[in-house]
């Protein structure tokens, strides 16, 4: 099985292509349980494949803390399906009374971020999926999200998880299965079983490169980031996880962005990194000095070249901004504003 197919980031998928990069059964395990494209049928297909025929292995990856330490992946994952299946059982069982609601997640955040819950109260699984179905544009909606609650709660409950459906077929994409201990200890321990692992992949990206970090709910977002590093790329940092442990919130890497200036900070997860390809306009032009730096372009005596740009750029922007809104272009022109034709 070709598991680079479950890569989210086309350049981390093409770059492991190239360099042959071998998974074992827990990195692959991993890459399917995080893909954004395949539902959850298509997983447990994975999985079952992986137990069939990928040797076992220790799981020593994790937290000294995490129970999972020492366990063999391939008993884990079969318990992690049954856990799913059951769960999905009982979720779309309506015989206690339970009455479902959905939330819609757009493409674009032009069109916002989503509706509320309580797009429509419905009797029944069923039922709510078929008014998605026949009601809802697949073109402007990326996923909806299904809880369920009981009559005059208040609110949807999200007690007892939710699942996110693909919206042209209503096939089920992922679950949030968030069981109490009290209900069964072992599936509680196991619902955050993949955010407790931690991986040192190796992924294409050089210092400077401009990136953008796909976005599961919004997908035709493109917010732009300089890539500095990931701290797996320090051999220290890369022993004391091997020795300790983490977890995916470990799997970050560090860069620059834009908002009113630019700001540094750590984004999550490097596996769905892509190298941003389209024309940087407006603030975002801030990260072309940012990048060029980073790379080496300037020599060593520039920055006052990088620092003249970079505020050349802000001061541009910010002008453009500070124009009063409702004035026609030749107003803008006669109080001597720059306008474009």
């Amino acid at each position: 099985m070709d598991f680079t197919s479950f890569i989210n980031s086309k350049d981390i998928r093409e770059y492991h292509k190239e360099i042959g990069y071998e998974y074992n059964a827990l990195e692959a395990a991993w890459l399917v349980s995080q893909c954004q494209s395949v539902t959850l049928k298509e997983k447990h297909e994975a999985w079952q494949w992986i137990i069939d025929n990928m040797p076992d292995i220790k799981i020593n990856n994790c937290g000294k803390w995490s129970p999972f330490r020492g366990e063999q992946i391939h008993k884990l994952l079969a318990d992690y399906m049954a856990m799913e299946d059951q769960f999905i059982t009982e979720f779309k069982d309506n015989s206690g009374g339970w009455l479902y609601s959905y939330k819609s997640y757009y493409t674009s955040l032009r069109y916002g971020y989503g509706g509320d819950f309580y797009e429509g109260v419905f009797s029944s699984w069923d039922n709510c999926i078929k008014h998605i179905l026949e009601n809802e544009d697949a073109e402007d909606i990326s996923i909806v999200e299904i809880r369920r609650g009981f009559p005059d709660e208040g609110e949807m409950t999200r007690n007892n998880g939710d699942i996110e459906c693909e919206i042209g077929s209503g096939k089920i994409l992922s679950c949030t299965h968030d069981y109490s201990r009290e209900e069964n200890e072992c599936w509680f321990l196991l619902s955050s079983f993949f955010d407790e692992l931690w991986f040192n992949f190796p992924v294409p990206f050089k210092c400077g490169d401009i990136v953008y970090l796909k976005n599961r709910y919004h997908p035709l977002e493109r917010d732009p980031k300089v890539w500095k590093e990931t701290p797996n790329e320090h051999e220290e940092y890369v022993k004391k996880r091997l020795v300790y442990g983490g977890d995916t919130s470990d799997m970050s890497f560090l860069g620059y962005a834009v908002d009113d200036g630019l700001y540094s900070d750590n984004w999550w997860n490097y596996m769905d990194v892509e190298l941003y390809r389209e024309e940087l306009t407006g603030m975002h032009r801030l990260l072309i000095p940012v990048s060029n730096w980073l790379k080496g372009k300037f020599g060593h005596n520039s920055f006052d070249l990088v620092l003249a740009g970079y505020h050349q750029i802000l001061t541009e922007e910010m002008l453009a901004k500070a124009a009063p809104l409702g004035i026609t272009n030749e107003g803008l022109r006669l109080a001597g504003f720059n306008v474009e034709e």
